[in-house]
């Protein structure tokens, strides 16, 4: 999943970005609140509704609507990574063997339609997500009674762990069992609180009313969408959770990067959602990079991701775990880096870089199936695949069509083809394919993935690979991957709350899911912030290390 980015506790992970920390203040010119700004995404949202939203192109703009009960810093670096108080009036207390959370409503909050906010919309908020079989239901199944709400079909049914007063405005979570990553869970934008009136149903072309800086005035599918400063958001109510500085933004879907880049370096568009095209990049670079020929208006960040082919445990031919192992080997890592004109570093660890549990020797020189960095052993791999009688093999390989991914997964196939496959590739629109492929009858084999940090804890990334996250529908575990030990062990490290004491066990685990093929990792990526010379660079973009760019954060040189 495209996961922020997408990807992306209350243990602060040093997630080290490549940017320094921005903080909005008065020198270079100064900075204006107010005018209006136009800024792009390839590809549509998959939703506009918190309960439903997932991929990044959806996240940086829901961040700034739908305000949960806790939030993260909007900071850079480490402090970005700190849950705070969002909606409610300070962290958690936790009791009962940490299977009991503890919050109160901050008092007056009204929703962008004037709405006052009520603890019982919290309810309300997570029914949302689990009666619309969000991908995000499983982060909220480990409450007393949600699994039977979830196959009792009665919206209206009660969650007997979610007890809330909205006189009092006290909400009271019970867990069947102590989740070590629940204080995260709370901050994700699934949680972000909606009006107990909310309809059961997607809401993304007319999306409700929520308690943040913006509040989404149009959305059109595949169009654009419009996001308004909310005048009854002030950074008073919720300390440091900013107001917006920019009146309106406007986001346009243009699938075409390239005239996206062009745009923006004209200044016709304000802000790129994804990185410049690649073969525009260098002139990007060279004329607004740290060191350009002109003023400083890009500059890129690492991010905690994880880049990778799905692959389908449960059908031929990657059922085998032969031939897992062979496309691990045979995998030229060097050649679909360079797709990404120098934003993918090359790897093969599941989890990334700056995540708890990583280890750059598994990534690199440790790496079982060869050296990320160097040539593949495509000899090898072909004699693995005759060994278990692959060769030949039809194979669909699934990607979507933003920017560089249809390049990804034609180079993919091709060495398919080389290793001894039939490989054919598949592209369909990137606003339907994590739908498609997540539907279990689809029965892709094997296909384009990405996974930005859910949240700065490793846990974020078990959905992945834990077999009990596998579901008919929004299935996120798409290689189908129901391993024993990997299951038992996410089950014990998620009742751990102290992950310096358990790092090790992440390192071992991360390790074991490498060596198991399970997946298919070529790599950990890099995307940037590019913006108009409209808007000041120096002072006012921030990058979340959990939700990317700041939208909240962005201001003009000078407003309408």
């Amino acid at each position: 999943m495209r996961k922020a980015l997408g990807v992306p506790s209350v243990m602060v992970m040093a997630l080290v970005l490549a940017l320094g920390v921005a903080a909005c203040g008065s020198s270079n010119g100064g900075q204006a609140k107010g005018g209006s700004i136009t800024i792009s995404q390839t590809s549509q949202p998959d939703a506009l509704d918190p309960a439903l939203s997932y991929v990044v192109e959806a996240l940086e703009p829901i961040w700034v609507v739908y305000t949960p009960l806790l939030t993260y810093r909007h900071a850079e670096g480490a402090a970005g990574s700190e849950v705070i108080p969002g909606l409610a009036t300070d962290l958690p207390r936790i009791s009962n063997g940490d299977k009991t959370y503890t919050l109160t409503l901050r008092k007056g909050l009204k929703y962008s339609d004037g709405t006052p906010v009520k603890a019982s919309d919290f309810e309300h908020s997570i029914k949302r997500v689990l009666n619309l079989e969000s991908p995000g239901s499983f982060y909220f199944e480990g409450i007393k009674g949600a699994s039977a709400y979830l196959s009792g079909g009665d919206p209206d049914a009660d969650i007997p762990g979610i007890q809330t007063n909205d006189k009092t405005g006290e909400i009271t979570i019970n867990l069947t069992a102590p989740d070590a990553s629940f204080t995260n869970v709370l901050a994700m934008t699934f949680a972000g609180l909606v009006p107990g009136d909310t309809p059961f149903e997607n809401m993304t072309q007319d999306p409700p009313p929520g308690v943040g800086a913006y509040m989404i005035t149009k959305s059109v599918p595949n169009r654009e969408f419009v996001l308004e400063k909310n005048p009854r958001f002030a950074a008073a109510e919720i300390p440091d959770v900013p107001e917006a500085k920019i009146k309106t933004i406007t986001t346009k879907i243009t699938p075409n990067l390239i005239q996206q880049t062009e745009d923006v370096i004209d200044n016709r568009l304000d802000y790129m959602q994804d990185p410049p095209a690649a073969d525009l990049k260098a002139e990007v670079i060279e004329r607004f990079g740290p060191d350009g020929t002109e003023e400083q208006r890009y500059e890129e960040f690492s991010t905690a991701s994880t880049y990778f082919f799905f692959l389908n445990n449960e059908i031929p031919p990657f059922d085998d775990p032969k031939v897992r192992e062979a496309v691990n080997i045979g995998l030229d890592k060097t050649a679909l880096a360079r797709l990404y004109a120098g934003g993918l570093a090359p790897g093969c660890s599941f989890l990334p870089p700056g995540m708890p549990g990583y280890s750059e020797a598994i990534d690199i020189e440790d790496c079982p199936w060869g050296d990320p960095n160097q040539q593949p052993d495509v000899e090898r791999a072909k004699q693995l695949i005759r060994e278990a009688g692959a060769e030949g093999a039809e194979v669909t390989v699934w990607g979507d069509t933003v920017d560089p991914t249809p390049k990804i997964t034609q180079a993919y196939a091709d060495q398919l083809n080389q290793l001894g496959f039939n490989a054919e590739p598949k592209i369909i629109d990137g606003a339907v394919y994590f739908p498609t492929v997540g539907n279990q009858k689809t029965e892709a084999q094997t296909g384009f993935a990405s996974w930005y940090t859910d949240f700065p804890h490793p846990l974020g990334f078990s959905i992945l690979v834990d077999g009990a996250t596998i579901g008919p529908t929004n299935n996120t575990n798409l290689g189908y991957i129901d391993d024993k030990h990997i299951n038992d062990e996410l089950a014990a490290l998620s009742e751990e709350p102290n992950l310096t004491e358990v790092t090790g066990r992440w390192e071992e685990l991360n390790d074991y899911i490498v060596d198991g093929a399970y997946m298919l990792p070529f790599g950990h990526r890099k995307l940037a912030t590019f913006v108009s010379d409209e808007i000041n660079f120096d002072e006012c973009t921030v990058v979340s290390p959990v939700y990317q760019n700041d939208y909240s954060s962005f201001c003009l040189k000078s407003a309408e």
